[in-house]
């Protein structure tokens, strides 16, 4: 995978007028960079994962359907992508396909097409204690 998409979220605008979002781009630049990512386009956004329709999400699922290469998506950790398991059967088909791969910055885990149980697991675990956490 050559190029790649971040993914930066936080759920309020209080949030957003801390650092939160700054510093979740710059780690993940730095990681695009050390990796040799062309980075295509910077998702930024205030949005909950837990509540709505996570309108900017898809936009961002939309953008990376269009191109014509595997794109990888790189967000800080897993609850930044999502917190729920309705987001997981998209992101997992287009994994599946090889379409996408997911990089998560903090867990150090990267899912692709050919990701063993254990990490798709990882990925599994990380979103249930978040659903468990949210309460939903």
């Amino acid at each position: 995978c050559k190029q790649a998409v971040i993914f930066a979220r936080v759920s309020s605008e209080e949030q957003k007028k801390g650092a939160s979002i700054d510093a979740q781009i710059k780690t993940v630049v730095d990681y695009c960079n050390n990796h040799k990512f062309k980075i295509l386009e910077k998702f930024s956004i205030v949005e909950s994962s837990t509540n709505g329709g996570r309108k900017k999400f898809y936009e961002m699922l939309e953008f990376v359907k269009q191109q014509k290469h595997k794109t990888a998506i790189v967000v800080n950790c897993v609850d930044r992508l999502q917190r729920g398991y309705k987001e997981c059967v998209e992101l997992d088909d287009l994994r599946k396909q090889g379409r996408i791969e997911i990089h998560f910055y903090k867990e150090s885990l990267i899912i692709t097409k050919d990701s063993n149980s254990s990490d798709i697991m990882r990925w599994d675990i990380g979103v249930f204690q978040l659903k468990l956490m949210s309460g939903r």
